[in-house]
């Protein structure tokens, strides 16, 4: 969001195939909903009712949070992976966010995120931080306000863990 205004990177083949979850707080599909969705895909961007919602931004942030401060704290999505160690603890705290949601991982393909081999996800990470998608997609956003998000959300993700 800029204000008021939406903006969207150029459609590629990622922003194709993976819609932009759009929900409500309860999981029901809403005439509100609808004309959401409606509105965004009327504009050219991909986007899907997402009846969990919470369970997606869950997922999201157990993925994202690591991600993101393991690419501030390495200078980059390419410095990060050029440190194969760096990856591996990324992927580590990845895991363990996703081990200690309370429902199964939304969408379903990041349950990958705990069951393959280690050696191959940290060799896929690796290659995707090197990617166009990875540079240009706002990881290397080391604004305070970026920073301080992910550190709040790190927080929240923490006081998830801790029962777990």
């Amino acid at each position: 969001m800029d204000l008021d205004v939406v903006r969207h990177r150029a459609t590629n083949f990622l922003t194709r195939r993976v819609a932009i979850p759009i929900g409500e707080p309860d999981g029901r599909t809403t005439p509100r909903l609808e004309r959401i969705v409606r509105a965004f895909r009327a504009t050219g961007i991909n986007a899907k009712a997402e009846p969990k919602m919470d369970a997606w931004l869950k997922t999201h942030a157990a993925f994202e949070v690591p991600l993101g401060q393991a690419v501030h704290t390495a200078g980059g999505p390419v410095a990060l992976a050029d440190d194969p160690d760096a990856v591996r603890g990324m992927l580590h705290l990845m895991r363990r966010n996703l081990a200690a949601m309370p429902t199964p991982p939304v969408p379903r393909g990041f349950a990958a995120l705990r069951t393959l081999p280690e050696s191959l996800l940290v060799a896929t990470l690796r290659r995707f931080l090197r990617s166009p998608t990875a540079v240009h997609s706002g990881l290397s956003d080391a604004s305070p306000a970026a920073v301080a998000e992910l550190a709040r959300l790190a927080q929240q993700m923490r006081a998830c863990t801790k029962g777990r």
